[in-house]
Order: C-alpha cells, then structure tokens, then sequence
C-alpha cells in the first residue's frame, strides 16, 4: 500500500471532533481509544499510510500488514456532534516524522470541518509525586475553563514527547481549540486503570455516557494478542517520561 490517506467511505459529519490516542506509555492512549471504538460502535472509515512510520509490520493471523492510522467515526448517545477516533500501530519513527504525519492527520480533521483536537496520553508519576489521576494541557483560555469546570487540573510547565502532544500544539497552531488529557501512572506496558480515569475525563467533558464495565474484560482479550514491541519517540525511550 503506498503511502498516503485511503477513504474507505466518506462520512458526513456534524461538528465533528478528533479524538486521538496513539502508542505510548503504558498504552493509555491507544487502549482508550480502542476501547472507545468498540464500546461506541465506531465504523473505520479511512486509513493513512506513511514512509514515516518505523520499518516493521504487524503480524495478523499468520499474514503481515504495513503500519497505518485508523479512522473511526461515531455519535454517542446524548450528544448531537459526531466523534473522529484516531489510532495507530506506531508513532512516527523521527522527529521530522512526527510533524508530518501529525501534520496529515490534522489535514484529514480539517477536511471534515473539526472544531477541536483532543489527544489522550501519560502522565508518568516520580516515586515521590503525588498528582491528581488526570491532568490536562490546553490550547486556550477558554478550553482551560471548561477543563477547569470538570476538575481537570492543568499542568503549568514542562513539554509532553511525542505525536500526542505535538498534535494538540499544532492544532492549536491551526486556530484549532484542543487539549490532551494524560492519565497518571507509573509505567508498564498496559495500565488499564490510568485508561479509565482518562476515559471517564473525556467523556464529562464532551458530556456523553459511556460504559467503562467492560474496560478490563476487553484490556485482557487486547493484552493477549501481543503486540510488536511498543516503539516510542527517541526522547521518550532515552528519558520515559513525557512531561519534563
């Protein structure tokens, strides 16, 4: 498959969002988002290939398939706007990578009309840290304040690594509202605690119901099917902590 953004429909979206969870730390991210797919009923809707991409592939039963972002869309019950859910095998493989490849999903957001981006990440607890189970950083003031109205606290300095926290950056570089929720934890390959704090964040804020009983059942049945190794930004592999 060349590199490049694949449509398998196109959807009509209203007020849509993107919400994004890619590889990282204790996977929060992605298991969130994946979990989000399955639990809403998402339908994947486009794919999007790139050279940037680290030089594996996955293996699928017995069959091996290059890297890509998955598209999904979905409307929660409760709400009226629709939700773009974005995951992928990997995180872009360079620095220069990173940008492009945030660069491109931000085109496809911009293609449907997205208002906000919101990314889910890790928060990574020192052995003498204390911090709230979920933190946040946003691109505004006014994001700041409905964060704030739903007892998200905001991290005031350091830098996040890595396309979760780049995407929010360049969002709002875009004139895009957005923010990243990061989930405390102390590591591992799998936290499926700091997920659902995350998950329960996401969705008082976009003020939708979602049911996060089968979290663990689903987290086991994904755990299971073993993954390539997690390929993480090379700052983050050097130092893992995405908050400095």
């Amino acid at each position: 498959m060349p590199a490049g953004l694949n449509y398998l429909k196109k959807p009509k979206l209203n007020e849509p969002v993107l919400v994004v969870g890619l590889p990282g730390i204790a996977h929060i991210g992605k298991l969130a988002v994946e979990y989000l797919a399955h639990e809403l009923k998402a339908k994947k809707f486009a794919e999007l290939y790139s050279e940037h991409f680290p030089e594996w592939v996955v293996r699928e039963d017995g069959l091996v398939k290059p890297l890509k972002v998955d598209f999904y869309s979905c409307r929660p019950d409760g709400i009226k706007r629709d939700i773009i859910l974005a995951t992928a095998d990997a995180q872009a493989a360079s620095s220069f990578g990173q940008h492009k490849l945030s660069g491109e999903i931000l085109n496809l957001a911009a293609e449907h009309g997205v208002g906000a981006v919101i990314t889910m990440a890790a928060y990574m607890l020192s052995l003498k840290e204390s911090r709230p189970s979920v933190v946040g950083t946003v691109t505004d003031a006014e994001t700041a304040k409905t964060l704030r109205k739903h007892d998200i606290a905001l991290l005031d300095s350091g830098m996040i690594v890595g396309m979760n926290g780049l995407l929010v950056g360049l969002a709002g570089a875009r004139g895009l509202r957005g923010f990243c929720l990061l989930g405390a934890t102390a590591g591992g390959l799998l936290d499926v605690h700091a997920t659902e704090e995350v998950l329960k964040a996401l969705s008082k804020v976009l003020e939708f119901k979602l049911d996060l009983t089968g979290l663990q059942t689903y987290a086991s049945i994904v755990s299971k099917l073993k993954p390539p190794k997690l390929r993480l930004p090379r700052a983050v592999e050097e130092d893992v902590s995405y908050i400095r």
